[in-house]
């Protein structure tokens, strides 16, 4: 028997999960985010007003959301944009978001340009872990340090922060080399400094 499969664009979502923990009356809404791919933001944004509503509806219009957890747990990270957008959706209009700053590097900041659709009375928590990375540890970095909301993690996340460039070199070979580095808002270097696994020493 022969089956035709016809091809088709197969889109992964990064939003994995959006639910409420316990009763969805009470109000605490969970979303796990595993990736920055390009609709990040949009499917983030898209969870957040399914939960304010589905809030509404469970406690017949009393309140919206009261509390929402964002767990970044295992997030490699993805696009520098997304994680601005994810951000944006957080944090109040015209806070600084991440910056990148290095040698002969001509300094960016990356800034909320709109008002976040979470309500800044909804209490914030965002899990992380060592396998948090990149653009998960801009977002985290932001909520953190913008006192948007509390982390949450057993571990130190994962500290990948660089801004590099690829330079093509003769008998198809290339060099990669770090131009910059990223920042939090209060102007925490982002990239980790200390390699335990590659026989450095541990991070104190």
């Amino acid at each position: 028997q022969e089956v035709a499969m016809p091809r088709r664009i197969v889109q992964l979502r990064d939003v994995k999960l959006t639910t409420f923990l316990g009763n969805p009356a009470d109000g605490i809404g969970y979303i796990s985010l595993s990736g920055f791919a390009s609709s990040a933001g949009a499917e983030v944004r898209q969870s957040i007003l399914a939960l304010e509503q589905a809030a509404m509806d469970a406690s017949n219009g009393a309140h919206a959301l009261k509390g929402l957890v964002l767990d970044l747990r295992g997030n490699p990270g993805g696009l520098l944009t997304s994680a601005v957008d994810v951000a944006s959706l957080l944090v109040p209009n015209g806070s600084d978001i991440v910056s990148a700053r290095g040698r002969g590097f001509p300094g960016v900041t990356y800034r909320s340009r709109v008002d976040p659709i979470l309500d800044p009375n909804t209490k914030l928590a965002v899990l992380v872990n060592r396998g948090t990375a990149s653009a998960a540890e801009i977002v985290s970095g932001a909520v953190q340090d913008l006192d948007r909301g509390v982390i949450i993690g057993g571990d130190r996340t994962f500290g990948k922060g660089l801004v590099q460039n690829v330079e093509d070199l003769p008998f198809n070979t290339a060099l990669k080399f770090t131009v910059a580095k990223y920042y939090t808002p209060s102007g925490r270097c982002i990239q980790g400094i200390n390699y335990k696994e590659g026989g450095g020493r541990a991070a104190e």
